[in-house]
């Protein structure tokens, strides 16, 4: 089975993937680089468009990262991670629009979202779009 049609993902693939989009959006918020929100709404589309097969992040996870650990893999439905992923995907891209059309405040604002819920999701396990997945569309 491809892991682009997979029902379930290894629960560490997003929150790696969260954990990285959380280190460039706020290095792009501290040092004031928009180039860099434009860097993370190109790795979430990449991953929304073509799938995990060839989403850079979780390439990275799974051929480097994964390999090396010595616990055991944890799944978890694919869907709320996705759809997760789907809503970060728009809101960074609405960020990186706005910033290229000149309304820093809101660019900054919606880049600062997605550090502030990335990071959640990375460090504290709490997927906002998760539960809204689950709440709205199961």
């Amino acid at each position: 089975m491809s892991v682009a049609t997979s029902p379930v993902v290894d629960v560490n693939v997003p929150r790696f993937n969260q954990a990285v989009i959380a280190v460039v959006t706020a290095c792009a918020f501290v040092f004031q680089m928009p180039v860099l929100v434009w860097v993370g709404f190109g790795l979430l589309f990449v991953s929304r468009v073509f799938g995990p097969d060839v989403a850079p992040l979780t390439q990275f996870y799974v051929r480097l990262v994964r390999p090396r650990r010595t616990d055991d893999i944890e799944f978890e439905a694919a869907a709320p991670p996705a759809f997760a992923q789907l809503l970060g995907t728009v809101t960074l891209g609405a960020a990186a629009a706005s910033l290229a059309i000149g309304w820093t405040v809101v660019g900054w604002g919606l880049t600062l979202l997605v550090t502030a819920l990335a990071s959640l999701a990375a460090v504290a396990r709490i997927c906002v779009g998760c539960v809204l997945y689950r709440r709205f569309a199961s």
